[in-house]
């Protein structure tokens, strides 16, 4: 567990190094060794990191109430916030992230009267498994909905973070739900994603091609059904969508070309949050919450050739 500064160091070194001897091992293996190098990227694409819980996301957990939720891929840890009895928003954290990283958001939500639940993903944090992927994320946010709901409480939205808002996509365009949805940072395509894998990691295209192709085959699903913006054109939720101009890990375009596509979407660019700070801001979070309630009316997403109107809500008319 990373427990100081010298921790984090050292685990970055590691991780440096790590990176280092698997771009040879995977050079050295796409020329003589083809399908192991399929193996051992497949392998690593599936792989999340795991990091330990900061000190200010282990306090909030243990003021929640902890819950189990069983999934097709192993148990998954959850925990609630607020009354049972109110509707529930679910918040769904990104890759090699930890559902306690949208903690800002929870008290905002139970004092506008929902019901937070957060949980962590197969392969992260507290949860079973070692590997994961955006069909395993799927698959744990509705297991968690069907939990939920099965006590006879309403979901009444979703809070997605980067992969985590990818997923909540994808399942709201499959289970066909009415309604909000704030999507933080979202990435639009898993073949573009896993060219950067290939080219961080110096794969040759043919060995990502079939890496692809392996995983299409084992979950049954061609990656194009997940391209998000010609994905999403019979969904019924209303969705806001929140990018960070200066976004390193996701280009704020992304989100963009998300929200023209999504009927109906509202969009909100900030500025100088990146990837992760975003969660934490406060406006950021005051933002989500008033879209969840309907409390105020957002800006649509600029049209090709337009600047953004806003960036803040748009005024009440």
């Amino acid at each position: 567990m990373i427990t100081s500064a010298a921790d984090i160091n050292s685990t970055n070194v590691r991780n440096y190094t790590r990176l280092a001897w698997e771009r040879l091992n995977l050079a050295v293996s796409s020329v003589l060794a083809p399908g192991r190098a399929v193996d051992r990227a497949a392998r690593l694409f599936a792989t999340p990191p795991r990091f330990a819980h900061s000190a200010p996301e282990r306090a909030l957990l243990a003021s929640g109430r902890g819950f189990v939720v069983k999934s097709p891929e192993g148990r998954i840890a959850a925990w609630r916030f607020g009354e049972r009895d109110r509707p529930a928003v679910i918040l769904t954290h990104g890759w090699g992230g930890r559902g306690a990283q949208l903690r800002a958001f929870v008290p905002a939500l139970v004092e506008a009267g929902y019901q937070a639940v957060l949980f962590d993903h197969t392969g992260h944090g507290h949860s079973e498994g070692r590997e994961a992927s955006l069909i395993h994320f799927m698959k744990g946010l509705d297991a968690v909905v069907r939990e939920v709901e099965s006590g006879g409480r309403e979901v009444a939205g979703i809070v997605g973070h980067s992969l985590g808002a990818a997923a909540a996509t994808a399942w709201l365009n499959r289970a066909r739900r009415e309604m909000r949805a704030v999507l933080i940072a979202p990435p639009t395509s898993l073949e573009r994603y896993s060219g950067y894998f290939a080219r961080r990691l110096g794969i040759t295209e043919s060995i990502r091609r079939a890496m692809q192709q392996r995983f299409e085959r084992r979950f049954g699903h061609r990656w194009e059904e997940f391209e998000l913006p010609q994905s999403v054109a019979d969904v019924m939720a209303c969705a806001l969508v929140i990018h960070d101009a200066g976004d390193r890990d996701v280009a704020a375009a992304s989100g963009l070309a998300l929200a023209r596509a999504w009927k109906g979407a509202r969009f909100l660019l900030t500025r100088g949050l990146g990837h992760r700070r975003i969660l934490r801001d406060p406006s950021v979070v005051a933002d989500a919450v008033d879209f969840l309630a309907d409390r105020v009316q957002f800006a649509p997403p600029p049209r090709r050739g337009e600047r953004s109107a806003y960036l803040a809500p748009a005024p009440l008319v």
